[in-house]
């Protein structure tokens, strides 16, 4: 139900209370929360800000801190948690590692294998997206539209199989590294 921080460490950080309660630090309060599941004695929750949290239900009681490992993914997790606090404080964000359309391309290659899950034709995916006169204009054998759409089953393919889990681990599409320099 949960990523776990070892498959996504640019997802997940490790929510813990802070022992003592001396550190000025957030808290959570249990009725700023909307709880969107539970599973293994963590919960998955909302805050007002739209930030997903997975936490142990002992958080709510205390002040907050994230628990970080010294491993390879450091930088992946700092530049997460460091875009979840400026969320969490209505700061400015910093900019998406992801360009708006790096974005629509993967929501369209997703879509595309969805419709293929569902049977449809590269033709049909084409006419929806792109309209029927702009399909009816070329031949659809030699189409750029249908290269397209293969194009974006191929795309798709690779994120599912192995494509997210670099951005999981805070690299774009690319396999680059998105820390700012």
């Amino acid at each position: 139900m949960f990523w776990t921080p070892s498959i996504a460490p640019a997802a997940v950080g490790y929510i813990v209370p802070v022992p003592g309660g001396e550190v000025q630090t957030l808290r959570i309060d249990a009725e700023d929360v909307t709880v969107i599941g539970t599973q293994d004695g963590l919960m998955c929750v909302r805050l007002p800000s739209g930030a997903l949290l997975v936490l142990d239900p002992q958080c709510l009681q205390h002040p907050i801190g994230i628990l970080l490992p010294l491993d390879d993914h450091w930088a992946a997790r700092l530049d997460t948690l460091n875009a979840l606090r400026a969320q969490i404080l209505g700061r400015k964000q910093p900019p998406s590692p992801l360009t708006s359309q790096q974005r629509r391309r993967i929501l369209l290659a997703l879509r595309t294998l969805d419709a293929r899950k569902d049977r449809a034709s590269y033709q049909q995916i084409a006419r929806h997206f792109f309209g029927a006169d702009a399909v009816s204009r070329e031949h659809w054998k030699t189409s750029s539209l249908k290269a397209q759409i293969a194009r974006l089953v191929a795309h798709g393919t690779h994120l599912t199989t192995t494509g997210y889990r670099l951005l999981l681990l805070g690299r774009g599409p690319t396999g680059r590294n998105r820390t700012r320099k």
